[in-house]
């Protein structure tokens, strides 16, 4: 948060005195009128950039003096802040105080900084952070006073921002500002940002690297002493007379409470299941790796003989509940400031390939919105915790995330390299999780209901104020043009099953609210670094399927996707948007991330002995069994124009064909 200084002044009659007495009676008046309204009431206060942020960032990077990117910065960061402020309230029924509203004529930032953090000690009882905040210095500083005050930090959804998470994502945002050398302004950021992570470390209390030297059963219950949730266990140590009970967590039992010997234990854990099965895991006192793994024992019988055998071997047991991995959850790994998850699979999927892999705060925000529950792993960031995410609660508390293995280490050096298609991406739909990662950077995507396959709906996005429904089909990986979208409602469940009723291609159908298409259209990235941006007025779809050509685009329009390119290439790197211009603001649609190998002749570089040709007015598919059918040495010659940005071009670049547009 940083003072707006440019809107419609409050006026201010109290000018007896020097200034320093003037602001601070003003103070005194704007908390007295809080203290009549609020009472001893908590209420909510929202904290976000309002003359810096990510949208000042790339200005200045672009070359626009930094006062001048300021007054640009101010209008679209205080509507932001007012729109999720309204949202708040609506959805999660909060009093919410944003600072966006207050305009003081002659504040400085330090005038605002100092009212906003009496207000906090007096009358928040959390605050909201706004995405991208970790870029602006007065939301870094009210991150600190809030953990000084014991306040509650959260995201818009309402996940925990830990102090862990805190200090990953503004060392992270800290590293991002160094690297411009040359720009003594960002610099200055990224060293007011780096003394606040120094405060924020000081606060923390210091890691005692303590589990690797506990044996596995022993790690868990330090877990679970320590609030975590792990799955229902008991653990039995070989002795003469036959396994000997150590440790267990049953729901609704005492910790390590005594089950009553081998068979009584494991009776108590398959009736406690949800799925009626239990496990059993093998390994040597201190020795990391497991032995012997039996999965999925309905039978009590069964169970105990597997024990006593391996009890015979001088080997540790832990019978643990059975989790269904493909239940449609998560399972993965955080370290420092990396969150590396997978569906199907259990924390191990990080050493296979595929794993979705983001920041530490996107990651669990991510999750959070598609879980509809907090995703709070609140574990030190020099550490590295294995967990769980699943649909229906388990373990021993009886919630939705589970703990497998913590350690705490002295140091974590790790960056998330954010690619999709990734495992999960194809779980929820490509499409889906571009819309995602867009929507937690915080670009206006339109507010979506997702309908999957194996994940219940979820909801995600910004109220449009068109009232219309579009419906969008989202494959496991981008298959550009060949599935449905369709303007007004029609039954998902009969989508799916009419265009892929083997339910191989097809994971979710989108319903989104619409969008007044004034103008609609792509921007790639062109072979050259150059951004070529491509529309038409009114809807797009006959120009990303190649039946119409671009248009000449307004210059108010070209600049509004050229905004959301910057936000998102801050971010990202280069990236591939579809958008819809609403006559005020340009819409995100879909997100892709990378850049292509299109200049405005050649649609791919690859090169041919013999040209193909192809009529674009034949379609889509047609090119797909053309593209199919080329020999070595053949590529495609399209005929007619199409915009590069159309589901045509983009079929070609897919194929990684040689593909060129004729002239004639």
């Amino acid at each position: 948060m940083t003072a707006n200084v440019d809107s419609a002044p409050l006026d201010c009659t109290l000018c007896a005195g020097d200034r320093n007495l003037r602001e601070n009676r003003l103070h005194d008046l704007i908390i007295e009128a809080w203290d009549c309204a609020f009472g001893s009431t908590r209420v909510s206060y929202l904290s976000g950039p309002i003359t810096t942020g990510l949208p000042w960032i790339t200005a200045v990077r672009r070359g626009i003096e930094a006062n001048a990117a300021k007054s640009r910065a101010v209008q679209p960061n205080c509507a932001a802040l007012g729109a999720t402020a309204s949202t708040i309230r609506k959805e999660r029924g909060l009093v919410v105080l944003e600072p966006g509203s207050l305009n003081v004529r002659g504040w400085s930032q330090e005038d605002y900084l100092q009212l906003w953090e009496r207000f906090i000690e007096k009358h928040a009882d959390r605050i909201i952070f706004m995405p991208d905040w970790e870029y602006s210095i007065g939301c870094a500083i009210e991150f600190a006073r809030a953990v000084t005050h014991d306040v509650r930090t959260e995201t818009v959804s309402g996940s925990l921002i830990t102090v862990e998470d805190a200090i990953a994502l503004l060392s992270a945002a800290q590293d991002d500002l160094r690297r411009d050398d040359a720009n003594g302004t960002l610099f200055e950021l990224a060293e007011r940002i780096g003394r606040v992570v120094v405060r924020l470390t000081a606060m923390l209390k210091p890691a005692r690297v303590v589990t690797e030297e506990l044996r596995k059963d022993a790690s868990l219950d330090y877990l679970a002493a320590n609030g975590m949730n792990v799955a229902q266990f008991a653990s039995f140590s070989p002795a003469p007379d036959g396994p000997r009970q150590e440790y267990s967590r049953v729901a609704g039992l005492a910790p390590n409470a005594l089950l009553g010997g081998l068979r009584a234990a494991i009776e108590t854990l398959l009736r406690s299941s949800a799925e009626n099965s239990v496990n059993v895991r093998s390994y040597e006192p201190f020795n990391p790796q497991s032995r012997e793994f039996v999965y999925g024992i309905t039978d009590a019988d069964k169970a105990v003989a597997a024990v006593e055998r391996l009890s015979a071997e001088g080997l540790h047991t832990i019978v643990n509940e059975t989790v269904d991995v493909r239940d449609g959850g998560v399972s993965g790994v955080l370290m420092g400031n990396v969150l590396e998850f997978a569906p199907d699979d259990t924390p191990r999927c990080v050493e296979k390939p595929g794993t979705a892999s983001l920041p530490r705060g996107w990651g669990r925000e991510l999750l959070s919105t598609v879980y509809r529950f907090p995703v709070e792993l609140a574990v030190p960031l020099a550490s590295r915790l294995e967990f769980s995410v699943h649909p229906r609660p388990r373990g021993w508390q009886q919630t939705n995330i589970l703990t497998w293995e913590f350690s705490e280490q002295a140091h974590v050096e790790a960056v998330p390299q954010l690619t999709w298609p990734n495992l999960f991406s194809r779980l929820i739909g490509d499409k889906t999780f571009g819309l995602l990662v867009a929507h937690h950077l915080g670009l206006p995507v339109p507010l979506t209901t997702v309908i999957n396959r194996r994940v219940a709906p979820f909801s995600f996005g910004r109220r449009t104020g068109w009232a219309e429904t579009w419906i969008r089909t989202a494959p496991l990986e981008q298959m550009p043009g060949k599935f449905t979208t369709h303007r007004g409602w029609m039954d998902p469940y009969a989508l799916m099953y009419r265009e892929d009723p083997e339910g191989t291609d097809i994971c979710s159908v989108l319903s989104q609210e619409g969008i007044q298409p004034v103008y609609s259209g792509a921007l790639i990235v062109g072979a050259d670094g150059g951004l070529i941006i491509e529309g038409k007025a009114g809807e797009g779809e006959t120009l990303m399927l190649g039946s119409s050509i671009p248009e000449e685009l307004p210059r108010q329009v070209i600049d509004e996707v050229e905004r959301l390119y910057g936000l998102a290439e801050a971010a990202l790197g280069p990236v591939r948007i579809e958008w819809v211009y609403d006559g005020s603001r340009a819409w995100v649609v879909q997100l892709h991330r990378g850049a292509t190998e299109t200049d405005m002749v050649q649609l791919t570089r690859l090169d041919a002995e013999h040209w193909i040709e192809f009529d674009v007015a034949a379609g889509l598919e047609a090119l797909r069994g053309a593209v199919s059918s080329l020999a070595d040495g053949e590529g495609i010659m399209l005929k007619g124009r199409v915009g590069l940005t159309s589901h045509i071009a983009d079929v070609l670049r897919k194929a990684r064909v040689p593909a060129r547009m004729s002239t004639g």
